[in-house]
């Protein structure tokens, strides 16, 4: 490989690819590793979770000439490639939580909750990396092994190809040989879940999503659901009495008694693995309590899930 001509063999990327797993596949078909394949773009690599959040200026471009891949398809294969529709930008921004949770109410009525500053925040991004992968999809690949951007992210609880749980990594995520050995047995998702994360998967790949009422924005999706997590992580000065007890009826019905989290109130990214899963099976479950219309949200943006025969209630988010 030289910097003067296109690389004469490459793996197409699989939709919803991380760029890094793209990589790693180019770089086997050359017996090279991923340093050396950063490396031949002109380019020096940190962490492989960099080039899955923020690659460095122009790489995609260079990788596009390499390859003959839409620079746009290599972009949308890191975080970065989502501002603004996943994200709202790529630098720190301390009201960017704010801006971001604050556009919709959809449980709690709008100004119910106060705005929050929060340095280092990025929409889904957990705190500490936590990578899930579907065992079916690893199961049907061959070494090495693909993964998908949604798996790095807290945003989704299952696969929505082969309807099953992710299921989490202890591993780097370029190292699948225990699941070679030992695989996992494949567990069965919720159809409440099911169906959030196969919206979640049409927003990542058509750019938009059906809800009851009407087709709306990839970006107006992500952001309506983090507005649910974060009304149902509301602290008890943020929804007192028939709102408190809406948000308690929410986590119930989801299975549990009562919100989880410690007390002191933290971003859905920076909670436990285990917190971010619970709280996600509780937003899919609300989901499907609106468009079942066995409970009303107070939010104005709770039309949105209201089915097509409904009579209340404006359409919002337009």
């Amino acid at each position: 490989m030289t910097d003067s001509r296109r690389w004469p063999v490459h793996p197409a990327p699989i939709p919803g690819e991380a760029l890094s797993s793209w990589l790693r596949r180019i770089a086997v078909r050359y017996d090279a590793n991923l340093d050396d394949l950063v490396s031949d773009l002109g380019f020096g690599l940190g962490e492989p979770k960099d080039l899955d959040t923020f690659p460095p200026t122009g790489f995609a471009r260079e990788l596009a000439q390499r390859t003959g891949v839409d620079v746009h398809r290599i972009q949308r294969m890191s975080l970065s490639g989502w501002a603004p529709w996943l994200i709202d930008q790529t630098e720190p921004d301390a009201e960017a939580f704010t801006t971001y949770t604050r556009q919709f109410s959809v449980l709690l009525q709008a100004g119910r909750r106060r705005p929050r500053e929060i340095s280092e925040w990025l929409a889904w991004l957990p705190s500490r990396q936590a990578l899930r992968a579907c065992p079916l999809c690893i199961a049907t690949s061959v070494p090495p092994y693909p993964y998908q951007l949604l798996w790095l992210l807290s945003l989704t609880l299952s696969c929505p190809a082969h309807g099953c749980l992710l299921e989490p990594r202890a591993k780097a995520a370029s190292y699948f040989s225990d699941w070679e050995r030992k695989p996992p047995t494949p567990r069965p998702v919720s159809v409440t879940a099911l169906a959030m994360d196969s919206r979640t998967w049409q927003a990542m790949t058509t750019g938009s999503v059906d809800l009851p009422r009407r087709q709306v924005h990839a970006g107006i999706w992500f952001r309506l659901i983090r507005t649910i997590i974060d009304e149902l992580g509301a602290t008890l000065s943020e929804c007192r009495t028939t709102a408190g007890r809406l948000i308690n009826r929410f986590w119930k019905e989801a299975g549990y008694p009562q919100r989880l989290g410690p007390r002191s109130w933290q971003p859905h990214e920076a909670y436990p693995l285990d917190v971010q899963l619970r709280t996600l099976e509780a937003t899919a479950t609300a989901i499907h309590l609106l468009e079942s219309k066995v409970l009303i949200g107070q939010g104005t943006d709770a039309a949105l899930f209201l089915p097509d025969d409904a009579t209340s209630g404006e359409q919002a988010g337009q």
